[in-house]
């Protein structure tokens, strides 16, 4: 049995389900742009990668901007990303699917920001089934 097999079968015969997911997730969808200047970065950041020299959003944290304003448009820049832009790839369809109707958590880093909400069936129906 090959490793994908062998998740759905664990996943099929689970109770319920702890997700955890962070950057490499947001990776798997296409949302490249924390860590390097792919193409959704540089559309969106062309400004602050040419002007301040960092790749990826990452960086940005820790740049030093010549004014307050121009931190604030950085931050809000980065902001409408995290909103705005929609997975490329159907990653987070094919985890729903996998899941189904069971209870499940999701413990996530606060770079993944696309799971939806919804699904979020609170930790009270998901301690009550193990």
């Amino acid at each position: 049995m090959n490793k994908i097999d062998e998740l759905i079968k664990h996943v099929k015969d689970a109770d319920a389900i702890v997700v955890g997911a962070g950057s490499g997730m947001l990776r798997a969808t296409g949302l490249a742009f924390w860590y390097e200047d792919s193409p959704l970065y540089m559309d969106n950041m062309k400004y602050f990668a040419k002007k301040y020299g960092f790749n990826g959003l990452f960086q940005g944290f820790y740049n030093r901007f010549e004014s307050e304003e121009e931190h604030w448009a950085f931050l809000l820049e980065l902001y409408k990303m995290m909103n705005e832009i929609p997975p490329q790839k159907p990653t987070y369809e094919y985890l729903k699917n996998l899941i189904g109707d069971k209870p499940v958590h999701y413990v996530t880093t606060n770079q993944d920001f696309q799971i939806d909400q919804k699904q979020i069936n609170g930790l009270s129906r998901f301690y009550s089934k193990i």
